[in-house]
């Protein structure tokens, strides 16, 4: 019953020498390829030597939104596809209004420069033909409407760590964009919902790691091992067999980031 971690960071285990211990956790439990996202120029640069030696395990570049304050950084991207092994995909980029500065002005212009780097790296995606990982966060309705912008296809998108309702999940069935949940799904009631009206043929499943522990995990820390739990309790909710579940979001995954 093989597993795929479509995102996760594993940066942090291995500048604490922890990260043969967790890559071993994972194996132990069938997790047999991991996405390792990025998030800044340093954790790509990181992941690119990282993954060298390491067959199973893949990695993307991007600038997160709240790493978003040089347009500068952006322009890093294109050095990737230099590289010997080249990112799967970019991301995790998008929007996030979550922590936004309280004084007016600077509201506005952190929510216009998020807005403008991720348009360049949509740019970017959609003309070295990579699909996109999204971060969007209390803020659906901009994030939706950039990506329409965009002219990138659907089928090119993941929204990962899906934390919105039905209606958005809505429309993005209709998009056709895929959509990973993560270890909240089994803690955040309000998750199963968006989970049952999602399209199974884009569904994926993640960590997140180290964030995010899954029940019954908490309050250790997050890590690739874990995602048995959040696996096991999607099935349930979606009254599927677990290795069934697992099978199909093994190749959901496959296919979204053309791993084969």
């Amino acid at each position: 019953m093989e597993i795929i971690d479509s995102h996760c960071h594993l940066d942090d285990f291995f500048y604490e020498g922890k990260i043969e211990e967790v890559l071993s956790n994972a194996e132990r439990a069938s997790v047999t390829k991991m996405v390792a996202v990025g998030t800044n120029p340093k954790d790509w640069e990181f992941y690119a030597e990282f993954v060298r030696n390491r067959k199973n395990i893949f990695y993307t570049v991007g600038l997160h939104p709240l790493e978003a304050k040089s347009v500068e950084d952006v322009e890093q991207l294109p050095n990737f596809l230099e590289k010997e092994i080249k990112p799967v995909a970019i991301g995790e980029i998008g929007l996030d209004y979550h922590r936004l500065p309280h004084e007016q002005r600077a509201k506005d212009e952190t929510i216009e420069l998020q807005k403008h780097i991720f348009e360049k790296q949509l740019e970017f995606a959609k003309a070295n033909n990579l699909p996109v990982v999204i971060h969007s966060r209390q803020a659906f309705d901009d994030t939706f409407n950039i990506l329409i912008n965009s002219g990138m296809s659907g089928n090119r998108i993941l929204f990962h760590c899906y934390g919105y309702g039905v209606s958005e999940m809505e429309k993005l069935k209709d998009f056709g964009a895929f959509i990973s949940f993560a270890g909240t799904l089994t803690f955040k009631k309000e998750q199963v919902a968006p989970l049952q009206a999602a399209n199974l043929d884009k569904l994926l499943i993640e960590t997140d790691c180290p964030y995010l522990t899954p029940e019954p995990h908490k309050p250790s820390r997050n890590e690739p091992a874990f995602i048995r739990a959040t696996a096991r309790f999607a099935a349930k909710m979606l009254n599927m067999a677990e290795n069934d579940f697992c099978s199909l979001t093994y190749q959901n995954t496959e296919k979204f980031f053309n791993l084969k």
